[in-house]
């Protein structure tokens, strides 16, 4: 038995190899000064273990009081132990012989309290030659206090040449393995929120305040009304353990299969096993009729917009690329190397000394609101608040001034709060390079508020509807136009070179992609041309302050 251990991993633990005198067994004892990963433990044990078949093939070469000592801190237990496990193979069929083998150590792991990490019919090894099937004997047992460690059990990497797939256990800190609570906004308790939200009372706005004043105005008003309504939400903590096809029929099912199959263990008859048999076949026989029906209604519930989901689920996806970056080894400098990246450093902007409201300025208008609001995508995701398009919907069914009263001020002063301006970033892989040790292999996703982005909708509708706009945009204008789409401009184009071409002209196209052109817009200078323009003064060069 060997082990390989990272050089980072042992400048920060200490770890002792222990031989036994039983052979084909190595453990090795981790230890700190400081509780591991985040635990309120210091030791940290794994044993791997090659156990094989003796002569009269029932004893195996590693005694069952070896693999799954009684101890009581984070226990790992790994290695080819030749055994097969209904658990661990389901479709299996079993043998007597098989049954009495694999008893004493399934039944000295339940007593030690140790957990099988194997998915349910996840192959560990595959023959090379003969007509032997695939089978599980490649197991991992896990003792409680691991269990909040334990991220993932995957056989996903590439083959070794062996007959047996290597299988990757990752772990990391119950902090981080924590999944955060996700609100149920669907199930939003409007009923006991109707009254509070009719008689929601935004503060008056300061006259003419200094940006923090407002900020501070604002975030308030806002605030209160975010945690009110997440107050009654339900919230929901996802898992990967989760499944969506899923019923109770199903836990009932494998209540009644694991009682039987204890059964057939303890009392080892013909009756016995036949009645855990066709538990098990019920079992497994109702799994994948709900998987089958909870794939077909999310078929027949299919809309345009949900086929891509559908073909991605049908297809599957590899493991997501994981960043290679020149000088950047940690988590944390990954981090900054991609916002340096995707989000340059500028020139701080000297900050405004008092806001005065625009005397030429329009009002907001309670139609603008709700005409921003419908157009909005029910299926958009949220910012970093977690509130939906849909949340604001009913808000401002209910109570049509809130919104308005928080946002007016906003239009009326032209400023945009930075707390309005965070979001929350998802970076993704560009698919098909050849490497992805550069930052430009990747593209970011920018999650902002969805109520900063239904004001955004309200002044950009104003804008459009400037008629002096249209005298500073080309004829050709397409992007960001209502009426207006990529199909009008590829109309223009083909127009304009068969025009050329009538009178045998040559023509030749330019194409450019400007990068980081809307991240790289001078202030000033759209001011300057929206003033000269003749445009209302708007919160449009605020937006664009850092």
């Amino acid at each position: 038995m060997g082990a390989y251990i990272h050089m980072s991993f042992l400048s920060t633990y200490r770890v002792l190899p222990r031989f036994t005198l039983v052979d084909d067994v190595l453990t090795l004892d981790v230890s700190s000064n400081k509780p591991l990963f985040g635990t309120g433990f210091h030791p940290f044990s794994l044993i791997n273990a090659y156990s094989t078949n003796t002569v009269d093939h029932r004893i195996h070469s590693v005694p069952p009081e070896v693999l799954f000592p009684d101890l009581g801190f984070p226990f790992l237990v790994v290695g080819d132990l030749n055994i097969h496990n209904p658990l661990s193979d389901p479709l299996r069929h079993f043998s007597p012989r098989e049954i009495s083998s694999l008893t004493p150590y399934f039944e000295k792991a339940a007593e030690s309290g140790f957990a099988l990490l194997n998915p349910p019919g996840e192959s560990t090894r595959l023959p090379l030659v003969g007509k032997a099937r695939p089978s599980v004997i490649d197991l991992a047992f896990a003792k409680p206090p691991l269990l909040p460690l334990i991220k993932s059990w995957e056989a996903s990497l590439r083959s070794t040449g062996s007959d047996h797939i290597p299988i990757t256990i990752t772990l990391t800190s119950p902090s981080l393995n924590q999944k955060p609570a996700r609100p149920r906004w669907a199930d939003t308790d409007w009923e006991t929120l109707d009254p509070i939200i009719k008689g929601f009372k935004v503060g008056a706005a300061p006259s003419c305040p200094t940006p923090p004043k407002l900020e501070e105005w604002m975030s308030e008003s806002l605030n209160h009304l975010v945690a009110l309504l997440k107050e009654h939400t339900p919230v929901s903590r996802p898992s990967h353990h989760s499944k969506p096809w899923w019923t109770p029929h199903l836990t009932i099912l494998r209540r009644e299969y694991r009682k039987a199959a204890r059964a057939a263990r303890k009392n080892d008859t013909s009756h016995m096993r036949e009645i855990a048999g066709t538990s098990r076949a019920g079992y497994f026989k109702a799994i994948k009729a709900a998987k089958n029906k909870h794939w077909s209604s999310f078929l027949l519930a299919a809309t345009p917009q949900s086929l891509w989901t559908a073909k991605r689920f049908a297809n599957g996806r590899g493991q997501p690329p994981f960043p290679s970056l020149p000088g950047a080894e940690t988590p944390l400098q990954m981090n900054n190397v991609l916002l340096v990246y995707f989000f340059p450093p500028k020139e701080p902007f000297s900050p405004w000394p008092r806001l005065r409201p625009h005397k030429s300025a329009p009002r907001l208008k309670t139609d603008e609101r709700a005409a921003a609001l419908s157009k909005s995508s029910p299926t958009s995701a949220p910012g970093p608040d977690g509130i939906p398009y849909s949340t604001w919907k009913q808000v401002n069914k209910i109570n049509r001034s809130i919104l308005l009263q928080i946002l007016a001020p906003l239009v009326l002063l032209g400023y945009h709060p930075a707390s309005l301006k965070g979001s929350k970033g998802v970076v993704l892989d560009k698919r098909g390079k050849p490497s992805y040790e550069s930052p430009s292999f990747f593209r970011i996703i920018v999650l902002i508020r969805t109520v900063s982005k239904t004001l955004e909708s309200i002044i950009a509708a104003r804008l459009v509807a400037a008629p002096q706009l249209r005298g500073l945009l080309h004829p050709n204008q397409c992007g960001s136009l209502p009426g207006l789409i990529t199909y009008d401009a590829c109309l223009t184009f083909t127009n304009d070179v068969k025009t050329l071409h009538r009178p045998r002209l040559k023509v030749s196209s330019l194409f450019l992609d400007i990068k980081a052109g809307l991240d790289n817009v001078d202030n000033n200078t759209l001011a300057w041309i929206l003033r000269e323009g003749g445009i209302p003064p708007t919160w449009s060069p605020g937006f664009c302050l850092s």
